[in-house]
């Protein structure tokens, strides 16, 4: 028994295996990135060794499961969710090990009983007098990774040897071709073989005589007959209102089993699969002439035992938050018997904008003066006018004026306008706008290269012209040739500033004002003014003319003499217009009001400093109570309380707000996923840790560096319709939970920060401050154990509906690779407290701080420095930020200065 305790049931063992197991997955994912999936898997996925660590995990996990006897202590929910570990860990190998994936592709009217594999093979082909032979071996190639083999093949008794000689991926990036040469060994005769293919395509035959035998040799993926046919009946593609981005596509089927009789007919859609004879099918892609379609298929005899485990996983977890003899809920008692104060620190923002300097003739002047004086009441009217999105997306001119200024100017507002009073001028009076120095420029090197003032922080659109020379026109394509990791501040500021110009054209052409629904009711389309009297019939087109005049010519007079009365009667023109031939896509009153509150209250970025300041505030009454051996004031604590809960709820309206007006849930971009992150952190506090106002601060201020991180410029806020795949409701389990779970563990992150400065602060004569640490701990812990339950299970649910969705529930993308990183990371964290000096305060403080940057590189790293399905970046990294690098050397001067002081013993839990 001691053997097996000292070895396989130790933490000693555990905790490298997970630090081995986390390493070795972040190492693949940068290979990925740079050499492909092949290489990959070819180095460290694949590999025997991989397979061997989860094997010694398993095992692992079984001798500790064993040894620590938790039947007996009746440790019920830990025994449930450790032991569905191994449940999960078993489907997996019988998915890797017997299932098999490929793809099935069918034109319109045809029938077709034969997929082709995944994964490529190395096929034979023999003829030995009258004797046929047959002969495959799963063969993978990658830049990277073992290459060598001699496979043997017995022919009429005599062995050939296939031999490996070299590998030449393809030259061609559009193209996946490769060579492989093998020499081929057969009774005393040898030849060299080169075999065209690749790791998903079909490869070319190659013929040889060897030795007297004819040989059929070819290298790819191979055609696998199924036991039925599927015919294509009908394709059908949907796209969004007036744009080329798919909505959904389906394929109508007939599934035809002649052994059974069966003639069944099926539609198979994004996340609507077909199953049938142990095969699942599941709408992948289509033909680019929208007459046939590419369906992935899946044969999964793990699915079972894999799903079981995710249950018992799922129901273990929640358990053990509500077991009695459980460590998170002895944790809970013992925060529930300290009465101590809070401790925060943050960081406070001021924003100073630049002022814009105006250099305009006398009728811009007079132009801008009278917009100035006039047109606010007309222009909010105007902004309830619904238009249509490149996207297809139908969204009040008020949102579309609000996304247009910002992105040219920077600003919610310029030279005392609104958005939409902006708007409506650079439309009306295009020539007078393109004098007002409004696009914001950055860098004093393309302020020399246009030949504007250094001083200066805007140009105008004239700026960049001379006579018809575009001035930016080589160093646009120069930067554009640059991958963005070697693109310096001026590339970057030629790039934005060239989109602001195109911006502003899109505006002073009215391309962007896609008004106009198509009258003859054949598409769904919205048209600009140009576009409807180009492509209308003459009748219509006559008619669009009349009305764009009339409302020409009434704001003119509206502009002049602020008289608005013609202007909103030809509003109404556009109005009814859009409601006899657009009612299919008309949105509510409601919605139109909606998202216009949410476009002008900045609900969110306001929120940004109400958490932060009200954090500080509780901060400060708590900490002065701590420093002075006093309770903290109870009426203000609890008001500051009251106020933060204001503030959650606000929040939460806001959340609510934009799910009404997107007709999704919050969390399909980045953005949005910022936003409920610190909507998570706000609630963790303020319903989970509320009775610790150190808890209710960390979170309150860890809420509002989240919508302040929001807003800083390099994530788009904009309301964007759904790709197909996200049309699904695991959408908003998968992505809900998986993404509030960073909530909890960046509050653990925030306490142990605390805790660390709190180390550094100890001294004999403030015992206080070590009661706050031993609580901050105990919260510390159960947020990591919160949110490491959230990961764990939000991963695996993300599992499911990769499953159910394309036929795999793993495909070691870099995203979910990164979020298991994180869960055996916390996991390792979390189980340090068992080997001897690792359940000191001092540890967990580190750790969770240290942890966090998984946490950072899943969401932040992946997003812009990986590729994968998850990407933002398409694995074109951007600069490292620079306050990364204080962020970090802040870290480890904390654990350095903590760990001087960092002999506090964990205390007894009751």
């Amino acid at each position: 028994m001691n053997w097996l305790k000292n070895t396989f049931g130790s933490f000693w063992l555990t905790l490298p295996l997970l630090f081995l197991y986390a390493l070795a997955c972040a190492v693949a994912t940068f290979i990925e990135n740079d050499y492909g999936t092949a290489s990959a898997k070819a180095l460290i996925y694949s590999t025997r060794w991989f397979d061997a660590l989860h094997l010694l995990l398993t095992l692992n996990l079984i001798a500790t499961l064993f040894l620590s006897q938790a039947w007996q202590r009746k440790k019920w929910a830990s025994l449930l969710f450790h032991s569905s570990l191994i449940v999960i860990v078993i489907g997996a190998g019988i998915t890797r090990y017997f299932g098999f994936e490929g793809t099935l592709h069918i034109r319109e009217g045809q029938t077709q009983n034969r997929m082709t594999s995944q994964e490529p093979y190395l096929i034979v082909r023999a003829l030995e007098g009258d004797q046929k032979y047959y002969a495959e071996f799963p063969l993978p190639m990658a830049p990277l990774g073992k290459k060598d083999f001699d496979y043997k093949v017995l022919i009429n008794g005599e062995p050939l040897h296939l031999i490996y000689l070299d590998y030449q991926p393809s030259q061609n990036p559009k193209s996946s071709e490769a060579t492989l040469e093998i020499k081929a060994h057969y009774k005393g005769e040898t030849q060299t073989l080169a075999l065209e293919g690749g790791n998903d395509l079909r490869g070319i035959t190659v013929p040889a005589d060897i030795g007297g035998a004819k040989f059929l040799m070819e290298w790819g993926i191979k055609e696998i007959p199924l036991p039925f046919s599927l015919k294509l009946e009908r394709f059908e593609l949907e796209r969004y209102p007036g744009s080329m981005s798919p909505s959904s596509y389906a394929s109508e089927v007939i599934v035809i089993d002649e052994g059974k009789n069966i003639e069944m007919p099926y539609r198979i859609y994004m996340n609507h699969t077909l199953d049938y004879g142990g095969y699942r099918f599941f709408q992948s892609s289509y033909d680019r002439d929208e007459k046939g379609t590419i369906l992935s298929v899946n044969n999964d005899p793990g699915k079972l035992p894999t799903y079981i485990g995710y249950a018992m996983l799922t129901l273990g977890l929640l358990w053990n938050f509500f077991a009695r003899n459980g460590r998170f809920y002895r944790l809970g008692r013992f925060v529930r018997s300290q009465n101590i104060g809070a401790f925060l620190v943050a960081i406070l923002l001021a924003l100073a904008l630049h002022p814009s300097s105006l250099s305009a003739d006398e009728n811009t002047l007079r132009m801008l003066s009278n917009l100035q004086a006039h047109s606010k009441a007309h222009a909010k009217e105007f902004g309830n006018l619904l238009v249509q999105d490149f996207g297809g997306r139908i969204k009040p001119i008020d949102t579309l004026a609000s996304d247009y200024v910002h992105k040219i100017t920077k600003k919610e507002k310029l030279l005392g306008l609104e958005p939409t009073q902006i708007f409506l001028g650079m439309l009306m009076y295009p020539n007078e706008w393109k004098q007002v120095k409004m696009i914001k420029i950055t860098t004093p090197r393309l302020k020399e290269v246009l030949g504007v003032p250094l001083e200066d922080g805007y140009i105008a659109f004239e700026d960049v012209f001379e006579g018809n020379r575009y001035k930016l026109s080589n160093y646009v394509e120069e930067a554009n040739r640059k991958k963005p990791a070697m693109r310096d501040k001026f590339d970057k500021d030629v790039q934005s500033v060239d989109e602001r110009l195109n911006v502003a054209y899109l505006i002073y052409t009215a391309q962007a004002l896609r008004l106009f629904p198509d009258m003859e009711g054949m598409t769904d389309k919205w048209h600009s003014p140009i576009e409807a009297i180009q492509t209308f019939s003459e009748r219509d087109a006559s008619f669009i003319q009349g009305i764009l005049q009339e409302y020409f010519i009434a704001f003119d007079k509206g502009v002049e003499d602020n008289e608005w009365g013609d202007a909103t009667k030809a509003l109404g023109n556009f109005v009814a217009l859009q409601t006899r031939y657009g009612s299919n896509l008309i949105l509510p009153p409601s919605r139109i009001k909606a998202e216009i509150w949410l476009n002008h209250s900045q609900i969110f970025a306001r929120l940004s400093y109400a958490y932060i300041l009200l954090g500080l505030a509780l901060f400060g009454v708590v900490f002065i109570g701590i420093i002075r051996a006093k309770s903290a004031s109870s009426w203000l604590s609890k008001g500051l309380f009251y106020l933060i809960l204001f503030t959650v709820l606000l929040h939460t309206l806001g959340l609510g707000l934009r799910w009404y007006v997107a007709g999704h849930a919050p969390w399909s971009n980045a953005y949005e996923s910022m936003i409920y992150i610190a909507w998570a952190a706000a609630i963790s506090g303020a319903l989970f840790f509320r009775r610790s106002s150190l808890a209710l601060s960390t979170a309150s201020i860890l809420a509002g560096i989240s919508l302040f991180v929001a807003h800083l410029g390099f994530m788009d806020p904009q309301i964007t319709n759904l790709v197909p795949v996200l049309k699904s409701y695991w959408l908003n389990i998968h992505v809900s939970v998986i993404t509030a779970s960073y909530g909890f563990l960046g509050l653990s992150f925030m306490l142990g920060f605390i805790a660390l400065l709190m180390f550094a602060l100890r001294h004999p004569q403030k015992p206080q401050l070590d009661a706050s640490i031993l609580s901050i701990t105990a919260i510390n812990e159960m947020s990591m154990v919160i949110g490491l339950a959230m990961l764990t299970v939000g991963n695996f649910l993300g599992g499911v509906w990769a499953n159910e969705s394309w036929g795999r529930y793993w495909g070691w993308d870099p995203k979910e690779t990164w979020s298991l990183i994180s869960i055996v990371l916390y996991t390792l964290i979390l189980h340090v407290r068992f080997i001897k000096g690792g359940d000191k305060p001092y540890v967990l403080a580190s750790l969770s701080v240290l942890g966090f940057y998984s946490i950072l590189m899943t969401y932040f790293g992946v997003n812009f420095y990986l590729s994968g399905l998850h990407s933002y970046a398409a694995g074109d990294p951007l600069p490292i930020p620079s306050f990364l690098y204080y962020l970090v050397a802040l870290t480890f001067a904390l654990i350095l200065l903590g760990g001087r002081k960092g002999d506090l013993e964990a205390p007894k839990l009751p």
